[in-house]
Parts: structure tokens; C-alpha cells; sequence
């Protein structure tokens, strides 16, 4: 299957908001894979913020990609490299979350492949609404802030400026904190503290995250 983009997004909280909403419609439209450019494509760069909470979603997503419009080269430079972000920014931290997140998504590369597999067999979309797989929960129908990640994975990005804790909503069953293994019990909602290092992300099967070995702790 082929893989869609969300298309040339400026450097906004609104445009990374966009996002999410067009990766879930495209999928419940039959389309299973789709990707976008980390902390935006065009305009000026983002805030370190913006672009580190863009990159932990992007973690979690069909494709992990850096890209900006072209500028010849011209100083500054608008280059989206976690590095030039964080001259820009001035705030060093973005190149060693930036670099968590990626090595992070190495080791969820067998995951995603078995995953994308069954999206190829069935036609369900990789990043998919929480109704996909819960059409029976009422709750599922309403959110548009969080997506499963394949069949095991809830994913909920943080969308908004300042933004350090988020409301998240686990389905029936028992759940996995992704980064601590703590258990959190199904149906519920709660709120959970986010700093810029992390990104809430809750696994259906423990076996999951112990197959999965977690690169050096970035303190923020």
C-alpha cells in the first residue's frame, strides 16, 4: 500500500492539531498509511515545543520524517533537523529528546512491521480512530485526541502550547503504561503529567513493552 502525506503544514499548533484529524479521517476513508512532516513544513521554524511534541507523535506514526521548504541555503536557515531547531531555539535539549524518540522508534520497527502487514491483509488503517477497534464503547465515538497504534498501542499526542498534563481515556481491559509498565485499569479516564520527554502511550499486552528495550533516559 502506498503511503499518503497531510501535505506542506506551516509551523503551527493549529496545523500540528490538523494533523491527527487528517491521519484518522484518511483511515476510516481506506487509507492505512500516512505521514507528515515533524513540527511542520513551511514558515518559520517551530518553537522547541512544538517540534519535540511533534516528534514523539511522529514516533508513534506510520512514518518518522524531518522536512522544511527550500530556502537556498539562505542564513538562517529553516532547516527542521533537531539540530538547527536547537540553535535556533536555543534550547540544546531538543537534539537529546529528539534523539530518545529515535532510537526509540528503531525498536518499535518490528511492531509496526507486523502491523502494517495486517493492514495490508485487512484494509485497516495503521494509525486508526479508537472506534475501529471499540465500536461498542460510546466514549471511543467522541474522542479525537488520541488513536490506536496498530492493534496493541493507544497513542495520545499533546496538541496544545503549554500543555504538561492531558486527559486520556483507556478502553475495557487491563492497560500498560508503554514507558513505566504500570497498570491502569480499562473504562476510566485520568490525567497524566507529560513533560517534553515523554508522550502517553498505553499497551494492551505487557509482553509487548518487555520485548521492547527502552533507550537512555533524557531528563527534562
Amino acid at each position: 500500500s502506498p503511503v499518503h502525506w497531510a501535505g506542506d503544514q506551516d509551523s503551527t499548533w493549529d496545523a500540528h492539531r490538523s494533523v491527527l484529524k487528517a491521519v484518522l479521517n484518511t483511515g476510516i476513508s481506506g487509507i492505512p498509511f500516512m505521514g507528515w512532516d515533524i513540527g511542520g513544513f513551511s514558515g518559520e521554524i517551530p518553537t522547541a515545543e512544538l517540534y519535540l511534541r511533534s516528534a514523539a507523535f511522529a514516533c508513534f506514526g506510520s512514518i518518522m520524517q524531518y522536512h522544511s521548504e527550500f530556502y537556498d541555503h539562505r542564513i538562517p536557515h529553516v532547516d527542521r533537523t533537531p539540530w538547527n531547531i536547537a540553535e535556533r531555539t536555543g534550547v540544546p535539549e531538543v537534539v537529546d529528546i529528539y534523539r530518545y524518540f529515535a532510537k526509540l522508534r528503531m525498536q518499535l520497527l518490528p511492531y509496526i512491521k507486523k502491523e502494517a502487514e495486517n493492514c495490508c491483509k485487512t484494509g485497516e488503517p495503521l494509525m486508526r480512530a479508537m472506534f475501529i477497534d471499540y465500536p461498542d464503547d460510546p466514549k471511543c465515538w467522541t474522542l479525537e485526541d488520541q488513536y490506536k497504534f496498530g492493534r496493541d498501542l493507544i497513542v495520545c499526542p499533546m496538541l496544545f502550547e503549554g500543555e504538561t498534563e492531558r486527559e486520556i481515556y483507556l478502553p475495557e481491559g487491563e492497560w500498560y503504561d508503554f514507558f513505566t509498565g504500570k497498570e491502569y485499569a480499562g473504562s476510566s479516564l485520568y490525567n497524566i503529567n507529560v513533560p517534553l520527554n515523554r508522550i502517553p502511550v498505553f499497551s494492551k499486552r505487557k509482553s509487548l513493552i518487555e520485548s521492547i528495550t527502552l533507550p537512555e533516559e533524557v531528563n527534562r
